[in-house]
């Protein structure tokens, strides 16, 4: 691992900040201008979202080869580690804001979407930056608030409103249960600097095992509740089905990746050691979400319900690495754990977002979100039938997919640490994925079209994003080794 390096010229500290000041500064400029010009002439401002979203990830891929710069006292870092989920982040902003663009043209959604989806991906790269606890809840809320505001945005349908009050609450209650989480946390170590609290902790005025139990506990809960997993899973479907399409797909994918890179800065940075003690308690965690979150679809009729639990199970299998991290604190396996996590978050954004994608045209024409509206989708539009089909499939972990090899991945993280169990439960919520997608498919391939047959059009737009996150999805699984070549060279923290 290279040696940190204090920054201290403005080149240096533009390009350590240079793509958060690109995204939130994006952000304010757009919310101008939307101020300033009248309704009928915005239908471009989102695109400069999408301008601004693409600069910053150029810069970001610009400096991989740059080392690691600290900024800030310490405080901000640019490793591998953020540069690789900065571009999740930003790859799953791309493709959302893509999406309500083309939902736009249908059901003139409100232009507050482009900035406020800047603003919430502004918060999420800052948490793969920070190495404070104070930075880091600053991200987090900054991604939190923007996210309640986009669930409840759609005004003209009460379950948008609904969701969004549910998503208050409850984001509200996880929120406070993390800062409680972090001030024992401070309290134990004195410092808010994660690095200053991992030395901390090695010391044996900072042992108490009880304090850091109550610590990690908390914050767990309150992680646990964002990203859905089990027991803290109830909110999801509910608020999924309320949302508009488009933050929905924000929510599985770009939400969820941040805080697990909240929950890696946290456990394994600050922790160390000390969290070999509760790998257990991860393991079941991952299981239970596994289980609860595969089965728990199986009884959905409603498409977005089904996408809503397949994304809790998504969540046991990207909270599985932690257990072996926990159990082993071997250097290279933690870093085949954090390779596996990253490849399975770019393939997931990619499926589910295309995934979405198409529901979102399904649902406009069909005028539902339940299975039955998909019947005869071969017939009405082939090109969306066949990309469903491919993001359905690799969801379920269908081999030749992106979604295959990256759960793959995670189960050789697993079998290296000799959690042989976690794999084989891996591959058997996989099968039960199947049973429930395959209602899908069977829908769209042998039922035939209910009421009229009126052929579905699909726009440029939308074919182009679907299509993008088709080839994604089978790029992965298909050539992997351009893209796991880089994550092994990455170095991942600084």
């Amino acid at each position: 691992m290279e040696s940190a390096m204090h920054v201290v010229s403005f080149s240096d500290i533009w390009r350590s900040m240079g793509p958060e000041v690109i995204v939130i500064g994006g952000a304010f400029l757009i919310m101008l201008i939307e101020l300033l010009l009248p309704q009928n002439k915005r239908q471009w401002v989102p695109w400069l979202a999408v301008i601004d979203v693409i600069v910053a990830a150029i810069l970001i891929i610009s400096r991989f080869d740059e080392g690691i710069l600290v900024y800030s006292n310490a405080n901000f870092v640019v490793d591998g580690f953020s540069n690789i989920f900065k571009l999740v982040i930003l790859l799953g902003t791309f493709l959302v804001i893509l999406l309500a663009i083309a939902e736009q043209r249908k059901k003139a959604l409100p232009y507050e979407y482009s900035y406020l989806l800047l603003f919430a991906s502004g918060g999420a790269m800052i948490i793969t930056s920070g190495i404070d606890l104070v930075l880091l809840y600053v991200g987090l809320e900054l991604l939190s608030i923007a996210t309640y505001i986009l669930v409840a945005l759609n005004r003209r349908d009460g379950r948008s409103a609904e969701g969004g009050l549910k998503y208050l609450i409850v984001g509200s209650i996880a929120s406070a249960t993390i800062l409680y989480g972090l001030s024992f946390l401070y309290g134990v170590a004195g410092s808010t600097n994660l690095g200053q609290i991992a030395v901390a902790l090695q010391n044996d005025w900072a042992n108490d095992s009880a304090i850091l139990f109550v610590s990690f506990a908390l914050i767990l809960a309150g992680v646990a509740v964002k990203i859905s997993v089990v027991p803290f899973h109830m909110w999801t479907p509910d608020v999924y089905e309320g949302a508009p399409t488009p933050v929905t797909a924000y929510l599985a994918v770009v939400s969820k990746a941040a805080v697990i890179a909240f929950m890696l800065r946290v456990f394994i940075f600050a922790f160390g050691d000390k969290f070999q003690d509760w790998w257990l308690l991860m393991a079941w965690l991952s299981v239970i979400t596994m289980v609860v979150g595969n089965f728990g679809a199986l009884a959905q009729h409603n498409v977005k319900r089904i996408l809503a639990y397949s994304s809790i199970g998504q969540v046991g299998y990207l909270i599985m690495p932690f257990a072996a991290i926990g159990q082993t604190q071997n250097v290279s396996n933690m870093w085949q754990a954090l390779s596996s996590i990253s490849f399975y978050l770019f393939v997931y954004a990619v499926m589910t977002i295309g995934a979405f994608a198409v529901l979102s045209k399904v649902s406009q024409e069909r005028g539902s979100d339940q299975v039955e509206a998909f019947a005869g989708l071969y017939k009405r539009n082939p090109w969306l039938a066949t990309m469903m089909a491919i993001f359905l499939l690799s969801l379920a972990g269908l081999p030749l997919t992106g979604g295959f090899f990256g759960k793959f991945m995670i189960f050789l993280v697993a079998f290296n640490a000799g959690q042989y169990w976690l794999g084989i439960i891996l591959f058997a919520t996989s099968a039960v994925a199947f049973y429930y997608y395959f209602g899908i498919l069977k829908a769209i391939f042998v039922l035939e079209p209910t009421g009229d047959d009126e052929k579905i059009k699909s726009g440029g737009l939308l074919n182009t994003i679907v299509g993008l996150c088709a080839l994604g999805t089978l790029y992965l699984g298909l050539v992997p080794g351009p893209f796991l070549h880089v994550l092994n060279q990455v170095h991942w923290f600084g």
